[in-house]
C-alpha cells in the first residue's frame, strides 16, 4: 500500500509541475504576442477581460476556428482570422 501512495504523491508532484511549467509557457507566449502585436494582444485583453484569461484563451482551441488555437492561427500568418474570432466574441 505504501508503493501505492508513493506512486501517486510522484504522479501528483509531476503534475504540479507541469502546470507550472504550462503557466509560464502560457505567460510567455501572450508576453511574446504583446511585443510582436501590441495592438492585437490589447484588444484580446480588453475581449475577454483579463490579462491572465486572454493568455489562455489565445491556448485554447476555438471552434470558430476548426478546433486550432488562436496562436495556430498567427502561425499560418491568417492574423485577420484572429480578428474574425474577436469579432465573433463581441
Amino acid at each position: 500500500m505504501r508503493t501505492a501512495t508513493t506512486k501517486f504523491q510522484n504522479v501528483a508532484g509531476e503534475l504540479a509541475r507541469l502546470a507550472e511549467l504550462r503557466e509560464a509557457l502560457v505567460s510567455s507566449a501572450f508576453e511574446a504576442l504583446e511585443t510582436r502585436h501590441p495592438e492585437l494582444a490589447n484588444e484580446v485583453r480588453e475581449y475577454i477581460g483579463s490579462r491572465q484569461r486572454a493568455a489562455h484563451w489565445m491556448c485554447a482551441p476555438q471552434r470558430a476556428s476548426g478546433g486550432r488555437i488562436p496562436y495556430d492561427l498567427l502561425a499560418e500568418g491568417d492574423e485577420d482570422g484572429l480578428w474574425d474570432l474577436l469579432d465573433g466574441i463581441a
